[in-house]
């Protein structure tokens, strides 16, 4: 019968469980866990979760259960019996309301759920651990240890305001308004009574089994609600990323609140740091996000914000200092008995007129919505004389909320505590310490006052100050949303690295690997590089975006030395603008542009005049070409669709190193703040650094006969500080001064390679003749200049006749 009913059961579960549960709710294919550790948020499904695997071990059905195996004793523990009952058994996710077949019957008065198939499930509350005693339960439930930051939350704490949701309350007797004390007083109350190294600490209350040797209740096993791993502050401000975040401000969740420290932590603090020993703070309550002690100082200089700020009262008494709040004394002490002190009246009354009082209070202090930034909160009291202002600096970290309420409870005692008394009593009494509220029915004035001193001599001459015993001011949480950042679609940023010879820009020779990024909308790239797939390193930044564009047209090799007035660019750029400069502009620098050759050189070039033909399209003109030694390139030409960069700012180094030189590395360029790879990065291999230290090709290579013999001659250019013209000679540049000298037939293969150290060879006649059948009339000669550091530079060639 109960395997039927199983069977049953379990199909009746397929079909309106199974279907709607999330895969971590059902253990289908792996092992059932003997201990679940449910965490989530609000509606995340954990009070289903719980009530199926209830019903599921008193029905005997998998997975949960195994078939056969029926649990007959189940214990559900809730925070209070209200909590397992409202919640656990009759609530929208409870027991009763998701049992199909076989639906239990609930006996409020004994507190239990009877099943037809005999298993009993017994309500407890954690408030009475010992009724837990005695029963042997083969499975128990219980709900999470959590308090909302609402005002008396440990009165109800499963409950908040909470505007989504049915389930929304305030705790019993609350005012709705924020209060993180309440929630971290709660927290610590049931930790410490746990804690069998905790103050006041009884055996009965966390026993320790003799069956395992461990308390009944681990502390390690002890899990707080709510946490998570949503970083503060984004958490909760981010409404457009996270809904739940309007339920932060009264809700259970730690995140932001866990790390603050409260007031007696932090007033221990302090005074440890001054070498002071700890004081009695069970009385001081407040929390603040953080406190800042920006100067040396005493300890007591440091204390007086936060005394002044939360009403405390400072009491040194034997065993050390004490801090409360004022008016924790608890009843105050009636003073009956007076004596008169020479002069003075029996009660000597000073109360400050209303215009020296402000009218307004002021409160400075950093925000940590803000990102910690300054910010200030203030209050003006209705129908104060004047306009007096008073400025409070707090250096600490409250929230906007917390700082109004209290600036609204510091203006309100300033006025109410503005009246101070003196009176005079026979003999000390220790009812009549600093700290001590009194009253005084002989005086007429029905007001409590604390006392602020106590003088001894022939009579105990007492001080003290009007209090007001009134609630403080309500925290209305105030978390700013910030506007929603607009979502920014960029592609993939298009990048080029160019090798370049040196003059472009300043620099060692490695910073002449230069990048050119594109993209729209534009975002800040960031460079890295690696020589393999993995381990990227951070390279450079690339701030503003450069002009690019492709050839629509080739670019047929040309002259250097002179402005070509005849050939013309034709290039699309992306999405920018050429201008038309003068001569002058153009020979000073302006106008300054790369394209890449057919042989991969990139050719440096300028131009004078710019048009745009077509929308995009831009016939550049007035062009000096070779610029920089860049000959090679130039004699190559470019083809159609060839890459264009505008050499201005935004071409920038890209982060070579000068031990990389000549090394292939991967580069990828991406937008700052995003992943290093998939579609918003763009990947590229580039060597770099060669063409800067390569020589420039000599020029003026020309012959002439001397005799039988030939002299060849040639003027060598200089990459480094060679614009000069006051010195005879440009700088050579290079370690040492060699050359390399080709001859060939006209279009034929080098018949004779020689080096020389000077700007001469000598081509004798005995050469010749070996070289060649019959002395030609023209041959072909090329030069180059070598680098230590690079090889063989870029070479001049030439036809030279020889007859």
């Amino acid at each position: 019968m109960t395997s039927q009913v199983g069977l049953r059961g379990a199909e009746l579960a397929w079909h309106e469980w199974f279907l709607s549960a999330h895969g971590v709710q059902y253990p289908v294919g792996r092992p059932t866990p003997a201990t679940w550790l449910v965490t989530g948020g609000r509606g995340s499904g954990k009070t289903r979760l719980g009530a199926e695997w209830a019903t599921a071990l008193a029905r005997c059905l998998p997975p949960f259960a195994e078939f056969g195996n029926r649990y007959d004793r189940i214990a559900l523990v809730g925070e209070t019996l209200g909590d397992a009952r409202e919640v656990m058994v009759e609530g929208p996710s409870g027991i009763l309301t998701i049992a199909r077949e076989d639906r239990p019957r609930f006996e409020p008065t004994r507190r239990r759920l009877l099943w037809p198939s005999g298993a009993v499930a017994q309500l407890f509350s954690s408030e009475d651990p010992e009724s837990l005693r005695g029963p042997q339960f083969s499975a128990a439930w219980c709900d999470e240890l959590g308090c909302p930051a609402t005002d008396k939350g440990p009165n109800q704490p499963n409950v908040f305001p909470d505007p989504k949701s049915v389930e929304s309350a305030a705790p019993y007797f609350s005012d709705g308004s924020r209060s993180d004390i309440a929630q971290r007083r709660f927290i610590e109350a049931h930790l410490q009574h746990w804690d069998a190294a905790g103050p006041g600490f009884q055996q009965a209350w966390n026993p320790v089994s003799p069956a395992y040797g461990g308390r009944m209740l681990d502390l390690s096993r002890i899990y707080l609600w709510a946490w998570d791993a949503r970083p503060f502050p984004a958490f909760p401000q981010r409404a457009d990323v996270w809904s739940d975040g309007v339920n932060w401000e009264r809700g259970h969740w730690l995140n932001g609140r866990l790390a603050s420290p409260d007031l007696g932590a932090l007033i221990n603090a302090v005074l440890a740091d001054h070498g002071l020993p700890a004081a009695d703070v069970s009385g001081a309550d407040g929390v603040v996000h953080g406190y800042v002690v920006d100067d040396p100082s005493s300890a007591r200089a440091s204390l007086e914000p936060l005394v002044d700020l939360f009403d405390l009262t400072v009491i040194e008494q034997a065993d050390g200092l004490v801090f409360r709040q004022a008016g924790q004394a608890g009843a105050a002490v009636s003073v009956t008995e007076l004596v008169l002190d020479d002069d003075r009246p029996a009660v000597e009354t000073m109360r400050v007129p209303d215009q020296q009082l402000p009218a307004e209070a002021l409160l400075a202090f950093r925000d940590p919505f803000s990102d910690y930034q300054s910010a200030t909160a203030r209050f003006a009291r209705q129908g104060a004389a004047g306009a007096r202002q008073q400025v409070q600096s707090f250096s600490g970290v409250l929230e906007k909320g917390q700082g109004q309420a209290l600036a609204e409870d510091w203006l309100r005692r300033t006025w109410y505590e503005r009246e101070t008394i003196g009176f005079s009593v026979a003999m000390p009494d220790d009812a009549l310490a600093p700290g001590a509220v009194v009253t005084l029915p002989a005086s007429g004035n029905p007001s409590e006052f604390l006392v602020t001193g106590v003088e001894d001599g022939l009579v105990c001459r007492v001080s003290a100050r009007q209090i007001a015993r009134g609630a403080v001011p309500r925290w209305r949480s105030v978390v700013p949303r910030p506007p929603v950042p607009p979502v920014i679609v960029s592609g993939r940023p298009h990048a080029v690295f160019l090798d370049l010879p040196a003059g472009v820009g300043e620099g060692s020779l490695h910073d002449q690997l230069r990048v050119a990024v594109w993209q729209k909308p534009w975002r800040t790239q960031a460079l890295s590089a690696s020589p393999e797939t993995t381990g990227f390193t951070a390279r450079a930044m690339v701030a503003k975006s450069a002009v690019l564009g492709r050839l629509t047209a080739p670019l047929a090799p040309g002259f250097e030395g002179r402005i070509d007035r005849a050939g013309a660019i034709f290039v699309e750029l992306f999405d920018r603008q050429a201008e038309s400069i003068s001569v002058a502009q153009m020979l000073n620098g302006a106008n300054a542009a790369a394209v890449r050759s057919t042989v991969g050189v990139w050719e440096v070039l300028q131009f004078q005049q710019a048009t745009e033909i077509e929308p995009q399209l831009w016939r550049l003109s007035g062009l000096l070409r070779g610029q920089l030694g860049t000959s090679d390139a130039m004699a190559a030409g470019a083809a159609e669709g060839a890459d264009f960069v505008l050499l201005d700012d935004a071409v920038v180094p890209a982060g070579l190193r000068s031990s990389e030189v000549g090394l292939v590395l991967n580069w990828r360029v991406g937008p700052t703040g995003l992943d290093g790879s998939g579609l918003n990065v763009a990947e590229s291999t580039a060597v770099g650094g060669q063409r800067a230290a390569l020589p420039l090709a000599p020029v003026h290579l020309r012959a002439r006969r001397a005799g039988a013999d030939v002299v060849f001659s040639w003027i060598r250019r200089g990459r480094v500080d060679a614009d000069g013209w006051d010195a005879s000679d440009i700088p050579l540049g290079e370690a040492v001064e060699q050359y390399r000298v080709e001859i060939a037939a006209p279009g034929g293969m080098p018949v004779r390679t020689v080096v020389t150290a000077e700007p001469r060879w000598l081509y004798e006649a005995a050469m010749i003749v070996a070289d060649f059948t019959a002395p030609p009339a023209a041959i072909d000669v090329t030069v180059r200049q070598f680098s230590v550091t690079a090889g063989w530079g870029v070479p001049v060639s030439k036809r030279l006749s020889i007859a």
